[in-house]
């Protein structure tokens, strides 16, 4: 069921950059997560800056390319946070296995094969 365009797909990548800013303080999370947050944050907002979206700032990374480094950090968004003792903390644990599952999520529910200009 693919039902989010290039363009939705974009503004839920720019929210949860936001939320990724936003949640360590929101939660008042420990150093290690607040870093991993932030890391995440940032790498995720160049990505969506430079993707072949509506909603880029500049549109080099084609977005199927996208769908595939969205796809391969998933697993980053448990394993840095776990390698950095961050998730010894049940709200940072909360917070990067709720985070893995919204990727996730996102990435199921969105039309690869759309046109970029949707």
């Amino acid at each position: 069921m693919n039902v989010l365009s290039p363009r939705q797909h974009g503004l839920v990548d720019y929210a949860a950059c936001a939320a990724m800013l936003a949640a360590p303080t929101l939660l008042n999370l420990n150093g290690a997560a607040r870093t991993a947050s932030y890391a995440f944050a940032g790498s995720y907002l160049l990505v969506s800056a430079l993707t072949d979206y509506p909603v880029a700032l500049r549109r080099v990374l084609p977005f199927p390319m996208h769908g595939k480094i969205e796809l391969a950090s998933a697993p980053a968004l448990l394993a840095v946070p776990a390698l950095l003792g961050a998730l010894k903390d049940n709200r940072a644990r909360a917070y990067f296995v709720g985070l893995t599952g919204m990727v996730l999520g996102t990435y199921a529910l969105t039309d690869w094969d759309a046109d970029p200009d949707e």
